[in-house]
């Protein structure tokens, strides 16, 4: 049989992500377990344990492998997560990742075009939308709404913004309540609290969200019935991590576009041309 070109990969083939991605990087890194063991403090049959999931690593144990094994911001990441933790900082703090993360978002949302499109964060907090998106939003929400740091969460429950647009309104702004409070009871961010907060005092989160919220399906996408001159259009927002493993962002990163559901276009040329050149949130910071 012909020897595979990778076999310390084929033989790492334990349950343990963390003793997977531990064994790569140790046979890559020509060491031995013993040679581990000194620079860990640990004993020889701990790091066996640790490659094999019998163990669990701490977070010390973690990054100092990072370190020994001196890898990428992104490799680091891949190693934290497995071990059942975050990485120490955003990505746009790490230059090696920066860089190409900001020119993936620039791409994405041009040749979303002319489908109105925008990143944001976990919480929906706004980094970058492009013309189409503000062509789509700015004759429909309060100007107040798109000042300071804008929240697509908040553009789409706030009374004062997509919300009586909506057929569904309240029903979105239930599950979107929902949705936030899911990933803020998760991590614990203090942005979480803030927002949900801010949401309660503008009216945005309706009564008996919860009961509303959970009788919903639950996805990245979400379905927004938008009330026209014409009748009613039905749209979908579709959200996609801007990395295959969101792990690489700290906090996750998403793209979001909008489409007719009937394949249709969602502006007019008009509406498109009527779009400013210039906003503070057109490719923001890209």
């Amino acid at each position: 049989m012909k020897p595979s070109a990778l076999p310390f990969v084929e033989m790492s083939k334990v349950e343990s992500a963390f003793g997977r991605l531990m064994h790569f990087w140790r046979k890559a890194s020509g060491l031995s377990q013993e040679q581990l063991s000194d620079p860990l403090g640990v004993s020889t049959r701990h790091i066996s344990f640790l490659e094999t999931g019998r163990s669990k690593p701490s977070r010390v144990v973690a990054q100092t492998l990072a370190d020994i094994f001196e890898l990428s911001a992104r490799d680091r990441a891949y190693l934290l997560a497995a071990a059942g933790f975050s990485a120490d900082q955003s990505v746009f703090d790490c230059p090696e990742l920066s860089v190409w993360l900001r020119r993936s978002m620039r791409v994405a949302l041009e040749r979303s075009e002319p489908a109105p499109a925008f990143v944001h964060d976990s919480y929906g907090r706004l980094l970058a939308v492009n013309r189409a998106w503000l062509a789509f939003f700015l004759p429909r929400v309060a100007p107040h709404l798109l000042a300071g740091e804008a929240n697509i969460c908040e553009l789409m429950m706030n009374p004062e913004g997509l919300r009586p647009r909506l057929e569904n309104g309240i029903a979105l702004a239930s599950g979107l309540a929902l949705y936030i409070t899911m990933e803020t009871l998760q991590g614990d961010d203090p942005e979480g609290w803030t927002l949900l907060e801010r949401l309660q005092a503008s009216g945005s989160i309706p009564q008996n969200w919860q009961q509303l919220g959970r009788k919903l399906l639950h996805t990245s996408h979400y379905p927004l019935s938008l009330k026209t001159d014409g009748g009613v259009i039905d749209l979908t927002v579709y959200n996609d991590t801007l990395s295959s493993a969101p792990q690489l962002v700290q906090p996750r990163l998403l793209i979001g576009r909008i489409y007719r559901d009937d394949g249709g276009p969602v502006l007019t040329e008009a509406e498109l041309a009527a779009a400013p050149a210039e906003h503070p949130l057109l490719y923001k910071g890209l």
